[in-house]
């Protein structure tokens, strides 16, 4: 699981910034709440759901980013040499940018043992790297790296003893991702958690969207497909899939390899069933019945295997209800058996309940005087009571994070 995540100087982001999944000591009026949406692992009490809201252009996409990056820069900065010249993206504003290109810091569990890990970034090189982890007490060193020059704990992170590092680690590749090539145990656990099960929110813009989906169906578990689709008011009969040829012209642009056809019934003038018809999921349906789908094999594999879900604009193609839904199934512990965690951001203030959520699963993104995104919990913030409306103060500016639409709506004064 998740604890906390902190980003500097990486897109509209200056100084570092954390969101946290650190339940904190209140309590909602309903206890139930607090049962539900908190899981208690390895001595932590965590979060599973962290909304994250804000005016346009406040910031939220580029938190969801710099995870992203993350995940991205551990997965891949050993297999590809120009992944981090290409991705690299500090705060622009920021003219006193020096050798700082940006500060990533994760704090994670993997199994029961807590982790923390972090790089910080020059141009095109990683500038330091270190590892913390268990000891007999809190916290102690795995590794500590600055530029090419590399320290290792020979008692807590043997596997970085004896591997060709200083031949040949580039400047450009994380220590951790190349220790794991080598079949280190703890390096191999870090990058497992972050590059596999850390993935994004269903994009209907994305090659091959409903793959894990259909994958599901494929393997003969239909009937968990058309349950979750029954959960959403989604009724259908069956649901086959049918490969794609690649050269097919109309499907070219999605250039996917299956289509999903659900069969559902038809019904003559006196409301009878009649029969049946196959409904093409591109062609005949909506696009959020498209992302609900799509986002079943995810759900599914979440809910049995734990990780991190991040979705920018959640809300995006939902309705209200059908959010409250999937949030609620992430809160479930029924459904929610490994403690799976869901990061958003949206604009849907219906989410924004104490009977949903508690106040430190709320987030705000805002600019400052200097244009740089400040990230804070409604938690942070004094005076409001756990049962509070918190749709209703967010709209009034009790929480600060929304657009300035004055100039929008009065005209300018010129005096």
């Amino acid at each position: 699981m998740i604890i906390e995540f902190s980003l500097g100087n990486y897109r509209s982001f200056n100084e570092v910034q954390t969101l946290s999944f650190r339940a904190t000591g209140l309590t909602s009026e309903d206890k139930a709440i607090d049962e539900r949406n908190i899981a208690e692992v390895g001595g932590q009490r965590l979060l599973k759901t962290i909304g994250v809201y804000g005016a346009n252009a406040s910031g939220k996409s580029n938190l969801i980013k710099g995870l992203s990056f993350v995940r991205d820069m551990v997965e891949y900065s050993l297999s590809f040499e120009t992944f981090l010249s290409d991705w690299m993206r500090p705060n622009l504003q920021n003219t006193s940018l020096k050798d700082d290109f940006g500060y990533f810091q994760i704090v994670m569990l993997i199994g029961n043992s807590r982790y923390r890990y972090g790089f910080t970034l020059g141009e095109n090189v990683i500038d330091s790297e270190w590892l913390f982890g268990p000891a007999e007490k809190n916290e102690t060193w795995y590794f500590k790296r600055k530029a090419n020059y590399i320290e290792i704990n020979k008692d807590k992170f043997v596997e970085g003893i004896g591997i060709p590092y200083e031949s040949k680690l580039r400047p450009d590749t994380l220590f951790v991702t190349f220790c794991s090539s080598y079949n280190g145990s703890v390096s191999g656990n870090i990058k497992d958690l972050l590059s596999n099960h850390i993935t994004t929110g269903i994009d209907t813009r994305q090659r091959d969207f409903t793959r894990l989906t259909n994958l599901l169906v494929k393997e003969g578990n239909k009937e968990i497909v058309l349950q979750w689709l029954m959960r959403a008011g989604l009724t259908y009969n069956d649901i086959y899939i049918e490969n794609i040829v690649p050269d097919q012209n109309v499907f070219r642009s999605r250039n996917i390899s299956s289509r999903a056809k659900l069969m559902k019934n038809t019904y003559n003038n006196n409301g009878e069933i009649a029969g049946s018809i196959e409904m093409d999921l591109l062609r005949n349906e909506s696009e959020g019945t498209q992302k609900y789908y799509a986002l079943i094999g995810q759900l599914h594999e979440k809910f049995e295997n734990g990780g991190l879900l991040f979705s920018d604009e959640i809300d995006s193609n939902f309705h209200p209800a059908l959010l409250i839904k999937i949030i609620g199934m992430f809160n479930n512990p029924a459904i929610n058996k490994a403690n799976a965690q869901l990061l958003f951001t949206s604009h849907d203030t219906n989410l924004m309940n104490p009977e949903i959520m508690r106040r430190d699963q709320f987030y705000f993104t805002e600019k400052s005087a200097t244009d740089a995104t400040v990230l804070y919990s409604l938690a942070d913030l004094k005076g409001i009571r756990n049962n509070a409306d918190f749709a209703k103060q967010y709209l009034a500016g009790y929480y600060g994070a929304l657009p300035m639409l004055n100039t929008f709506t009065e005209p300018e004064n010129n005096h």
